[in-house]
């Protein structure tokens, strides 16, 4: 939101610097601008929450657990709690307090407020502090919060799906996270049968998208390795480097392989993304359950040094597009190649 960091600019609570890093930030992970800043440690959520009703023009509400009303929780159903990301957090007569991450969006206030029959009144919250509440009292996977807030609305996106040459052409293309990694998944279904994505945020490793033989959403989304625990997953995050061979013995390369369907002593392809000498994504590659890959990865890898450079891109234009909207001059955006 360019308002929002306008507002903390003005008032000198982060620095150029600082938003620079948060973009970087959001465009691996998703989210909202807000939430970067404070996983990075740039912003307390006392400063973040009074930036946030200033730039939405609605009152924040400092969240104190023990005025959650569950006669308000039960009277909002969880399925359009999640769906969209919305918190009953106080409930007098017929007025509901319903705390957003984004007041503005007055569809789903009109929404909820006609299919239940309840008086609206909002206010604002830190998307991270929604996470926290959606979890712990509907039991919502908080891993909705890495989706690309930048990413089109589904009526604009292209559905054809990108192969072959067309693949590494879109890679060159990509203009959000979400389509880098369509890209990459066509690109790699070029040389194995299956592919999964995942997203490193310590302190796990995040099944996040996967195309191929016996791959959909709910076997994706139930992929979780931890990283304090010994794994081939570790190995290559620490290391940096490309693995391919049978799994090991350690019970989280077990536990995933059982997960997948996948015999022991069939191998397998994990690649690292790094940017910035961090590996912020893995991507793993087989060709079934019993089969072994392939040994001649190398225009793979070729292909692969794309990402970074594409989420690089995707980095200094967002840094570029938010300084234009709040109307100040361009300055210089660090590269570090």
């Amino acid at each position: 939101m360019p308002i929002l960091a306008r507002i903390l600019k003005d008032r000198g609570i982060v620095t150029e610097r600082q938003l620079q890093e948060a973009i970087q930030h959001q465009v691996l992970y998703g989210g909202r601008l807000g939430t970067s800043l404070y996983e990075l440690g740039f912003i307390t959520e006392d400063r973040l929450q009074e930036a946030l009703a200033r730039a939405h023009g609605v009152p924040g509400i400092s969240v104190d657990l023990r005025e959650v009303q569950p006669e308000a929780v039960a009277a909002l159903p969880k399925a359009l709690a999640a769906k969209h990301k919305v918190f009953p957090y106080r409930l007098r007569g017929k007025t509901l307090t319903l705390l957003m991450v984004d007041p503005n969006d007055h569809s789903t206030v009109a929404r909820i407020g006609y299919s239940q029959g309840f008086i609206i009144r909002t206010a604002v919250i830190p998307e991270f502090r929604m996470i926290q509440l959606l979890r712990d009292y509907y039991g919502v996977d908080e891993r909705w919060r890495f989706t690309d807030t930048h990413r089109p609305s589904a009526a604009t996106v292209k559905r054809d799906a990108p192969t072959g040459a067309t693949a590494a052409a879109r890679l060159d293309d990509a203009v959000t996270r979400d389509e880098v990694v369509e890209a990459l998944l066509a690109v790699c279904q070029r040389f194995f049968r299956r592919v999964l994505f995942f997203i490193v945020k310590e302190p796990w490793v995040l099944g996040w998208s996967g195309a191929g033989e016996g791959v959909d959403r709910p076997l994706v989304s139930s992929l979780r390795v931890p990283l304090d625990q010994p794994s081939i997953f570790r190995t290559v995050t620490r290391d940096r480097s490309l693995f391919i061979g049978r799994l090991g013995p350690e019970e989280e390369n077990q536990r995933f392989l059982k997960a997948l369907g996948k015999r022991p002593q069939s191998s397998a392809v994990l690649l690292p993304v790094s940017l910035r000498s961090r590996v912020v994504n893995l991507v793993y590659g087989d060709n079934g359950a019993t089969d072994r890959v392939r040994g001649d990865l190398g225009e793979l890898m070729v292909l692969l040094q794309k990402v970074p450079r594409a989420y690089l891109r995707i980095i200094r234009k967002r840094v570029a597009d938010a300084r234009a909207l709040v109307g100040e001059e361009p300055e210089h955006v660090e590269r570090n190649d």
